[in-house]
């Protein structure tokens, strides 16, 4: 039963190393979000400033636009109102219109300053847009070169994968099944599901294996189980060699 172990051992290990590739792979590809993350990050804050800011000046220009208008049609209103206070008859009427051209220039003034106010910042904002532009298309620039590299990084770990995978199922026909069931449930848990075992202890858990198993596991007729982590193990070949060497002497 040794060469069958022996073949069932090759098998199996070549089983492993492309699992732990897979795993590896599929670790890898699940962390490339991460890799674009703070140029999203760093993107999505200057767009939304510009954005902002570009909403804002929007508003101050329209507010701009609404005072401007207004303060011409008063200016019109006004002047006409006045060239008609000395047609009026009656004191009352006088004082009234009076009053009515004096509140009219009181909110044309605020308008006034409503509207140099709005130019000085129309000002500011246009400066502050600009720059934010040139820094947002930077940043927008870095994102997609980013997102450009994850992918072709992306497709290349696919590959891989679709190839590995490949691999398997020739594999899997050639283990036992039990070898395989065994093989599988401590996939489960470890990552590595093999361990080498040398000079009586388990590479898999540094734990030093039962002097008993370790010697049924020289005679490398079956695998056997660590018993702390329950991975299979295996004696590696030189520890087996200097294992008999000693025996031999």
């Amino acid at each position: 039963m040794t060469a069958s172990f022996e073949d069932q051992l090759a098998f199996l290990s070549e089983l492993q190393d492309i699992d732990l590739d897979l795993h590896t792979l599929n670790k890898t590809l699940a962390a490339l979000p991460e890799k674009i993350a703070a140029a999203e990050s760093a993107y999505s804050e200057v767009k939304q400033k510009f954005d902002a800011l570009k909403a804002e000046l929007a508003e101050v220009e329209h507010n701009k636009r609404t005072d401007e208008s207004e303060l011409a049609a008063s200016v019109e209103h006004l002047r006409e109102r006045e060239a008609k206070l000395y047609a009026i008859k009656t004191n009352k009427e006088y004082q009234a219109a009076i009053k009515e051209v004096s509140e009219g220039k009181r909110m044309n003034r605020e308008r006034e300053d409503r509207i140099l106010a709005a130019m000085e910042r129309i000002e500011a904002l246009s400066k502050e847009i600009t720059q934010l532009e040139s820094e947002c298309a930077e940043k927008e620039g870095a994102l997609t070169a980013g997102r450009e590299a994850v992918q072709a990084e992306e497709e290349a770990i696919l590959a891989r994968i679709k190839t590995e995978s490949a691999r398997r199922p020739e594999l899997l026909r050639r283990i036992e099944k039990d070898v395989l069931r065994k093989y599988d449930t401590v996939r489960s848990r470890h990552a590595q599901a093999m361990a080498g075992v040398t000079q009586g202890i388990c590479q898999g858990c540094s734990t030093r294996v039962p002097p008993q198993l370790y010697n049924e596991m020289l005679r490398r007729e079956s695998f056997k189980v660590c018993p702390s982590c329950q991975r299979l193990l295996y004696v590696v070949a030189a520890s087996a060699e200097a294992e008999e060497g000693e025996e031999k002497k």
